[in-house]
């Protein structure tokens, strides 16, 4: 077991160790919970995925007018493979 500090501020660092085996990365959100009496616990929030598609037909919009509707599709499935992907090898570590 590790040992943190916490600073003036309430912040503490996650450990890079810790952070590498969750794949934890900036932006990533984390939910905390209290547990009386003893701490708290920190999980990783679960992806929003009707966000995360929402995000990336919003990254694709610029390419737009250059695609058809079925290239768009195509794009749009590939991307949400992409990230389905990268999730899935997240749990298996």
């Amino acid at each position: 077991m590790e040992s943190i500090r916490a600073t003036s501020k309430g912040q503490m660092i996650i450990p890079k160790r810790i952070r590498k085996a969750l794949d934890i990365r900036s932006g990533t959100q984390l939910n905390v919970e209290l547990d009386p009496g003893r701490g708290f616990k920190v999980t990783i929030k679960p992806t929003d995925r009707v966000e995360r598609v929402r995000g990336l037909a919003g990254s694709l919009a610029h390419r737009a007018k250059c695609m058809t509707p079925a290239q768009e599709a195509a794009a749009l499935i590939e991307a949400v493979q992409a990230d389905d992907e990268r999730t899935k090898s997240r749990r298996r570590r």
